[in-house]
């Protein structure tokens, strides 16, 4: 591309900002709606005892040269409350599959032909918390637990119902929230099934602000979900592990690769 077209898209860019700078924001009547909103999503979510959805996410890291780079996965979820789960997640630098079935954990790295086993009972929040502590977050995992509201409203000191909106031709509505340390958007599906379409986390105290985005597609609840096994088929000459050495199983690569980042 010449200069004279990044010039130009700059304009534009620059333009578009501008137009974004003075948009006229919903009232505060309209701003209330949002946390309404959110919440029959929350609620819809908790009651489903049986959840299953395909996802992509992205997650962007800025290098110590101040470039920011998206590293993209994809992958599946299964969820029976209150005590299974079974997420897959493919991408660039990672192939796992990660299986609570109500007593014991099992986290897969394909990619490393290795794999890490813990006993222990609990419930998926007590999961969630012990993926997160391992550097394992299972994607959206904010949206798995079972005070989903409570959770995201955690720190909110504000909030919009910004519009209405399409993901995937799907009809939404849009909702942004603030924090302290991050802001949060989210389009929820209209209609009978407030399921979340899209969920975007923005660091905003980090350089460039770098973002979290997930995209669900392909929602079950309930009979709709097809039969799923909590057991994962570990290769005989798969090596066993602690899970603390799965870590680069994450959706980011060692910085190694791409130099130290922010």
């Amino acid at each position: 591309m010449s200069s004279t077209s990044h010039l130009s898209r700059l304009k534009r860019i620059l333009s578009y900002s501008a137009v974004a700078a003075g948009l006229i924001l919903p009232t505060r009547a309209w701003a209330d709606d949002a946390k309404d909103l959110l919440k029959a999503m929350s609620d819809f979510l908790v009651a489903q005892k049986t959840i299953s959805f395909s996802y992509q996410s992205s997650l962007e890291a800025v290098t110590q040269d101040f470039e920011k780079l998206q590293f993209v996965s994809s992958g599946t979820a299964n969820i029976t409350r209150p005590d299974k789960l079974r997420v897959t997640r493919t991408g660039g630098f990672a192939d796992i599959d990660v299986s609570f079935d109500g007593s014991t954990l099992t986290v897969h790295g394909k990619n490393l032909n290795a794999y890490a086993k813990i006993d222990g009972k609990g419930s998926l929040d007590d999961l969630i918390d012990r993926l997160a502590n391992a550097g394992v977050e299972a994607p959206g995992a904010d949206l798995l637990s079972s005070h989903v509201f409570d959770t995201l409203m955690t720190d909110v000191t504000e909030a919009k119902h910004i519009s209405s909106a399409f993901v995937d031709g799907v009809e939404c509505e849009y909702l942004a929230f603030r924090t302290p340390e991050i802001d949060w958007q989210i389009w929820i599906q209209t209609g009978p099934q407030p399921i979340p379409r899209r969920y975007v986390i923005t660091s905003k105290h980090v350089v460039q602000a770098p973002q979290y985005t997930l995209e669900i597609s392909d929602f079950k609840s309930g009979a709709a979900v097809g039969a799923t096994s909590y057991d994962i088929d570990i290769p005989a000459n798969a090596e066993t592990v602690d899970l603390s050495e799965l870590q680069s199983i994450d959706e980011l690569p060692a910085p190694a690769v791409t130099g130290e980042m922010q």
